[in-house]
């Protein structure tokens, strides 16, 4: 199980550091760019919230697992929809 903590904060890492470098170099598309961050929060977020779930339950591993995958995949695609939306110029 720590395995998979540290696989998912290091694609959390790189999936912001992506996002912020090629934000920084050039101009990217903005749906590239709320993609890498909805990844990289989700990743992080809810690895720890897997972790935590494991930890208090008793309840097999792939299902904990499952369960919460199934919950940041919600998340990410909720958070990329409000992210690439292009705020109304006033």
């Amino acid at each position: 199980m720590i395995g998979l903590l540290i696989l998912a904060g290091a694609v959390g890492l790189v999936a912001a550091t992506a996002a912020l470098w090629a934000q920084g170099r050039t101009m990217i598309h903005q749906r590239i760019f709320a993609g890498l961050i909805s990844l990289a929060v989700t990743v992080i977020l809810f690895s720890l919230i897997a972790w935590a779930a494991a930890v208090m339950t008793k309840a097999p591993f792939l299902l904990t697992w499952g369960f919460v995958g199934a919950l940041a995949l919600m998340f990410a695609l909720r958070l990329y929809h409000e992210l690439r939306t292009l705020p109304e110029a006033d």
